[in-house]
């Protein structure tokens, strides 16, 4: 079988094709429906050509306060228990009431599947309202434990500030010591040679070099020696 045109194309596209209905949107589409809107108020998308019933938004959700999920219709209220959240921070005695009459619950509905199926849906619906407390009662922890992760983060960042700080210290410390010894070098090898520096004319800059170059070596195998060779 011959393979489609541009198939090849589509394959190895980096990114998908844009949905062909972007295409009803252009400015004299929406001109042509916004005409039609102003003619009739109450159109409806049947009454649309096809070219332009993309360009009306979708309708609201229904406010009789229910849903749908995979098929299931379900009402959009807490339960009675947590419709008025309690002022007192969450009780952990509580939660593990609920979830210990879960557990009950699970059984009873187990039992009642074995010996009489036709009375699971009682049961069904107080799992689910034990289920829909337990979910509201770890909801409650939010708040603790949005704080509780607050102060960890603060104290590791306190911790981090702390470690640097000491660091710098430390390598403030060194580098002092090793000023120190290298202005008590300089002092002795000044104490050797004099202060004046009296030295040849013709062997002056030579000796004065040299003298600078020594200096610095020795400066660089301190701070090795102090603090560590660099990279």
């Amino acid at each position: 079988m011959a393979d489609p045109p541009n198939s090849s194309a589509v394959i190895s596209a980096a990114f998908p094709a844009p949905p062909p209905f972007y295409k009803s949107f252009t400015t004299s589409n929406l001109d042509r429906l916004s005409s039609l809107q102003e003619s009739n108020p109450s159109l409806t998308l049947l009454d649309l050509p096809p070219e332009l019933r993309n360009l009306l938004p979708p309708l609201p959700p229904p406010s009789n306060q229910q849903y749908r999920t995979f098929g299931e219709i379900y009402e959009n209220t807490a339960p009675t228990s947590l419709d008025t959240p309690p002022k007192d921070p969450p009780n952990p005695h509580r939660l593990l009431k609920t979830t210990r009459q879960l557990l009950l619950a699970f059984l009873s509905l187990t039992n009642s599947l074995a010996v009489e199926p036709d009375t699971w849906a009682p049961k069904w619906d107080q799992m689910r309202a034990l289920l829909s407390e337990a979910h509201g009662i770890v909801n409650e922890y939010r708040p603790h434990q949005a704080r509780e992760t607050l102060i960890h983060m603060m104290e590791e960042q306190i911790e981090r500030c702390k470690a640097e700080t000491q660091g710098c210290k430390d390598v403030c410390e060194k580098v002092k010591k090793v000023v120190e010894e290298v202005e008590m070098q300089e002092a002795s090898r000044k104490s050797k040679t004099g202060l004046d520096g009296v030295h040849p004319p013709t062997t002056r800059s030579k000796n004065k070099m040299s003298g600078i170059n020594a200096t610095e070596k020795k400066v660089w195998e301190i701070i090795e020696n102090e603090i560590g060779a660099f990279e």
